[in-house]
C-alpha cells in the first residue's frame, strides 16, 4: 500500500497526505485548520495517522495551519534551516510551531520517516529556498516539484527516477497578461523564480516525462488558469505517451491513488 491524495493545491493552500500501511506523512499544511480537518475526515483521510508534516518552503499558503498541527496534534516538522527561518522571521506567520518539535533536513540527503524514503533537492523559488521531493516505498517513488521558478539538472535527475509526478502548471500566460495582477506581480510570477507556466510545465513533460505512470498538475491559479486549459496542454505535449494525466483541485481533495496499482511494473 502506497497512496497518495490532494488535500488542496492552489494559492488558497496545498497540502498533501502520503500513506502506506505503516501510517502517513503530510506535505505542507497551507489549508485553514477548519477546512483542512474537515477535507480529511470527509474524505478519508486521518491525522491521527500522520507521523510528520514535511514543508517544501515557508510561504503562507505551505504552511498556514503547521503550527496549529503542531501544537493541537503534536505533530513533528521536517523542513530546512532556511525555511525554518523564514518562518520565524515572517511577522505575518502569527503562529510559530514549537522549536523542538523541528527537525532540519539537508538537500542531498535522504532521511527515513516509517517505512518511507525521502529524499529533498533544491527547487528554484522566490522564499528564502524551497524543496522538491522524492518519495520511495519500495519500488514506486513519487516526485513533487511545486512553486518552480526554473527547471534545473538536478529537478531533471529526481523526475528521471521516480514513477509518478507532481508538477506544478501554475498559470496560463494569456490568462496572466489580461488578468487583473499589477504587472510588477506578473513579472515575479513568470520570473525565473518564480512559477511554471502550462506550457513550460508542457515542455517539461514532453522532454522528460514519458517514462512516467501518473502526472499530477498541482499548484493551479484561481486568477490566472483553468483545471481544462492546464489539462489540455499537458496532454498534448504528451501525445501518446503512457502516463495519465490529472488537473488537482484547488479546493477540494483529490480521490485517493494507489501508487502500486498505478505503476507497470
Amino acid at each position: 500500500m502506497f497512496t497518495f491524495q490532494s488535500i488542496g493545491s492552489g494559492s488558497s493552500g496545498n497540502s498533501y497526505y502520503i500513506q502506506t500501511k505503516a501510517g502517513a506523512i503530510m506535505i505542507d499544511a497551507g489549508i485553514a485548520e477548519r477546512r483542512l480537518r474537515k477535507q480529511t475526515h470527509q474524505y478519508g483521510m486521518s491525522l491521527g495517522k500522520v507521523a510528520a508534516v514535511i514543508v517544501t518552503h515557508h510561504h503562507i499558503d505551505h504552511v498556514r495551519s503547521l503550527a496549529v498541527l503542531n501544537q493541537k496534534d503534536n505533530l513533528p516538522i521536517y523542513m530546512t534551516e532556511e525555511t525554518k527561518k523564514g518562518i520565524f522571521l515572517n511577522r505575518h506567520i502569527t503562529k510559530k510551531p514549537r522549536l523542538e518539535d523541528i527537525t532540519t533536513f539537508y538537500w542531498g540527503t535522504s532521511f527515513r520517516l516509517l517505512d518511507i524514503d525521502i529524499t529533498p533537492f533544491a527547487v528554484p523559488h522566490d522564499s528564502r529556498d524551497n524543496t522538491g521531493f522524492l518519495i520511495s516505498h519500495g519500488s514506486v517513488r513519487l516526485c513533487i516539484v511545486t512553486d518552480c521558478g526554473h527547471w534545473t539538472d538536478e529537478i531533471e535527475r529526481h523526475v528521471n527516477e521516480a514513477t509518478h509526478l507532481v508538477l506544478e502548471s501554475n498559470y496560463d500566460p494569456l490568462m496572466l497578461a489580461r488578468g487583473p495582477y499589477p504587472l510588477v506581480l506578473q513579472d515575479r510570477i513568470r520570473g525565473g523564480n518564480g512559477h511554471l507556466s502550462n506550457q513550460q510545465a508542457a515542455e517539461i513533460i514532453a522532454r522528460h516525462c514519458y517514462h512516467l505512470k501518473t502526472i499530477w498538475l498541482c499548484h493551479l491559479s484561481e486568477q490566472n488558469n483553468t483545471p481544462q486549459l492546464a489539462f489540455d496542454s499537458a496532454m498534448h505535449a504528451l501525445g501518446d505517451g503512457p502516463a495519465t494525466i490529472v488537473a488537482l483541485d484547488r479546493e477540494k481533495p483529490s480521490r485517493q491513488y494507489d501508487l502500486e496499482e498505478l505503476t507497470l511494473f
